[in-house]
Order: structure tokens, then sequence, then C-alpha cells
């Protein structure tokens, strides 16, 4: 499912946001745009703020991160966007005749910039992850495409965890381990210890 969408506001709370983790749940890999506020910490739209969505920023094609493109964290904290794919000045397919002075390639395409660009080149990695592991889960695939991102030396908020890598993603072998971290209550940032309490039988 991809989503190029979003709007002001909101928390991984907000009706928008539970409709993407429960997809998510049901086994729907879902991919959102992070949004166009950017260069602004914490202008992360809903529904990429959902916890469970893959959310997309924006780079160019030299991998430098797009100054339009949403940074995190959201309002609880977590991390945001995921991964940064290209979507500066992609040439995509024209609707009618709507930015009839942006045309590339020929007279039915035009070129866009913005995460909405960002998101559908990363639902095709994500396409081509299921046709080599179709049992992967919708979390096994998010872990993929963190995992085998390349590093651009930016702040996690900014880039997330790198930008896409859909070859290092397509050729790992075995599904990547996911860790899901549940708290008592509220937690403040500094230092904390994780216990590790899956025993393997």
């Amino acid at each position: 499912l991809s989503m190029s969408l979003g709007f002001n506001g909101g928390t991984p709370n907000v009706p928008s946001a539970i409709a993407v983790d429960n997809a998510v749940n049901a086994g729907v890999v879902v991919v959102v745009s992070a949004g166009n506020s950017g260069p602004s910490y914490r202008s992360i739209k809903c529904p990429g703020c959902a916890r469970k969505a893959i959310t997309i920023g924006a780079s160019d094609f030299n991998d430098a991160i797009a100054r339009f493109s949403s940074r995190g964290p959201t309002s609880i904290e977590t991390i945001k966007p995921d991964i940064i794919a290209p979507g500066v000045d992609i040439c995509s397919a024209q609707w009618d005749n709507i930015f009839e002075d942006r045309e590339c390639y020929d007279d039915e395409h035009v070129s866009f910039s913005g995460t909405s660009m960002s998101a559908p080149h990363v639902s095709g990695a994500v396409a081509l992850i299921k046709q080599v592991h179709p049992d992967w889960s919708p979390d096994e695939i998010k872990m993929a495409l963190r995992n085998t991102a390349v590093n651009l030396q930016q702040d996690v908020f900014t880039q997330g965890y790198g930008r896409i890598d859909v070859l290092r993603a397509i050729r790992l072998e075995h599904a990547p381990p996911v860790a899901e971290l549940y708290t008592s209550g509220e937690v403040n940032r500094g230092i904390f210890t994780v216990q590790n309490d899956y025993v393997q039988s």
C-alpha cells in the first residue's frame, strides 16, 4: 500500500495512523510519504507518523537530503522518516495537460519533486523483496530496508536509517531480526537498559 498523502498535526494515535498500524498487523506493507515541510524538525505528516508505516523522506541524485523533506521525530519521539529515496526532479506520468512547463522525456511526462515522488520508489522495492521473499512479514521487510540503507551521514531524524539500497535489500538471504520494545510508561531521553526476555527453545 503506497500512500502519497498527509496532513498537519496529529500523533501516531490518530485514526489514520491507527488504520496504517492495523493494516500492517493484517500483513500489508504500508509505505507513506513523510511530507514536504522540511527542513524543520517535528514536521512529519500523518499517517506517515504511524508506528508501523515505512515513512519515506526525499533526496536528490547526489544523495543530498531535499530541503523540503520533513524531519522527525514524531510527537511520541519515534524515529521518522524510516528511510530516504530519490524525490527530486523525478520524471513521472502526466495527468491530462497539467504542468506542461515541466514536461520531461516526452509530452506525456512531467518532472516533480516531493516525498510523494520518493515513496513509490520504496513501494517498488518492497514488491521486489516480496518477490524474492514472499514469506517475509511487513516488519521484516521494513527492517531489511533499514538495515541495508546507505548512511548519508545525517542525523537520524533527517535521514532515518539512510538512503534505500534496493540491490542490497533483495540480496539478503535471511529475514532480519525484529525487536519490539514496550514500556510501562513514558521514557525520558537519556540512557536506559533494555532487558532481553527472549529465550530460544
